[in-house]
């Protein structure tokens, strides 16, 4: 790495880490396309046709007012991110602009040269969805023969291909009623890639697969595999409060509008995934200050009481003890 580049994160990581210490934002959902390849029965976006409304224009506008938070973790979301053409320019704005972009993909579209175009143009952290361990299992959840395989392909292509150590590369678990037993054998695939893994609970929104929930000694169980794999790099705190979260239909008390928020594929912020049908401004029309003060004055409504990684994840990191949320967090990013 140059010494530019050294700089430049360096700057990033302490406009992060000051979000971090003050409670500022420090996390984007950024829905780039709803657009996908696969049909899961978990999820229920395929079922409908969608068109890319926000340009590479837009995202570049969408960078700089994002700028006016410091620097943020920008998940560029979808769908299937990858089917976008123009992806790594999308990431390229957004790490010129001094953000850290991160993107879960199915893997289905990573083949060698583009893992390396989308670490080139300046992602931080990319995750693979892989949800069973027996091959035929996820491609029948996804809908697609060979999926599990690409999959795999992809996580083995994507740590081949990054440029440094800090550079993440995640498989990545959403917890279902049918997959419990199946987390510890993906974590010990994982360790076997030599990438790290991650699990998650999934949006009450996104599909009639998403009611289909473990039972309430998940969490528990989760806790006894990261005490057995490091490797394990979903934090604590939010492994914790997954029983509480399955029994009682969610988490109240959301912070969603002040830790993080969502923006949609034609620019309208919401604040969160859950609630867009209420947007509360619009990024390609709108000063970001304005919207903020609007985000943070619906953060004190009622919400659908979810708990989905990337609210788990921004919460999680100002819940107590904080200096083990840090700890752990530092973990799963420092160069391995």
């Amino acid at each position: 790495m140059t010494l530019a580049y050294e700089l430049d994160y360096a700057w990033r990581s302490l406009r992060l880490g000051r979000n971090f210490l003050t409670g500022g934002t420090i996390h984007c959902n950024l829905q780039l396309t709803y657009r996908c390849n696969l049909s899961c029965r978990i999820c229920d976006f395929w079922k409908a046709e969608h068109h890319d409304a926000l340009d590479l224009d837009g995202v570049r506008t969408i960078a700089r007012r994002l700028r006016q938070l410091g620097s943020v973790i920008v998940s560029c979301a979808g769908g299937e991110p990858l089917l976008r053409a123009d992806l790594e320019d999308c990431i390229a704005a957004l790490a010129g602009q001094g953000h850290f972009p991160i993107l879960i993909t199915n893997g289905w579209f990573v083949d060698a040269a583009r893992a390396r175009s989308v670490w080139e143009a300046g992602l931080q952290e990319i995750s693979v969805s892989v949800d069973y361990r027996e091959p035929a299992r996820h491609d029948a959840m996804r809908g697609k023969d060979g999926c599990w395989q690409r999959a795999v392909e992809a996580l083995r292509l994507l740590l081949a291909a990054r440029p440094d150590a800090r550079r993440r590369v995640h498989l990545i678990a959403v917890l279902m009623d049918d997959n419990l037993n199946e987390i510890e054998p993906l974590v010990r695939l994982a360790e076997e890639l030599g990438v790290t893994s991650m699990v998650n609970l999934y949006s009450p929104n996104r599909g009639a697969k998403a009611s289909r929930i473990p039972d309430g000694s998940a969490g528990k169980q989760l806790l006894e595999i990261k005490r057995r794999h490091p490797g394990l790099v979903t934090l604590t705190s939010y492994i914790e409060r997954f029983d509480q979260a399955i029994a009682e239909g969610g988490i109240g008390d959301c912070r969603a509008g002040r830790l993080f928020f969502n923006i949609g594929p034609n620019g309208d912020v919401h604040r969160c995934t859950e609630m867009t049908d209420r947007p509360l401004g619009n990024l390609l029309r709108e000063d970001m200050r304005t919207v903020r003060d609007r985000l943070h004055a619906a953060a004190r409504q009622p919400c659908s009481a979810c708990w989905t990684s990337c609210r788990g994840f921004a919460e999680s990191m100002f819940r107590p003890p904080r200096s083990r949320q840090l700890k752990e967090f530092l973990n799963s990013v420092r160069p391995r």
